[in-house]
């Protein structure tokens, strides 16, 4: 859950079961793992995934073959392919 938002602005994505904000787009094919968050006006499409305590925020737009991992947090930019994983 995202802790700073109320239930009713968030929800469960259906491939994963993490959290995403209302105000975030997450197509239906991006897996969002079930510690995972997605918050603030980000876009997420195609393959992508968010997994393990990953977070997806602020305005980073996530196509293609992108992979946010561990803990790592990506908050701005444009991302067709890569693997951010932060310990």
């Amino acid at each position: 859950m995202i802790s700073n938002l109320p239930e009713d602005q968030q929800h469960k994505h259906p491939l994963g079961g993490g959290y995403v904000a209302n105000t975030a787009h997450v197509e239906e094919s991006v897996y969002v793992g079930p510690h995972a968050l997605v918050y603030g006006k980000a876009e997420l499409s195609e393959r992508v995934r968010v997994e393990d305590y990953a977070q997806v925020s602020g305005s980073a737009k996530l196509s293609g073959d992108v992979r946010v991992a561990r803990n790592a947090w990506v908050d701005k930019g444009t991302y067709h392919t890569g693997l951010f994983a932060r310990n």
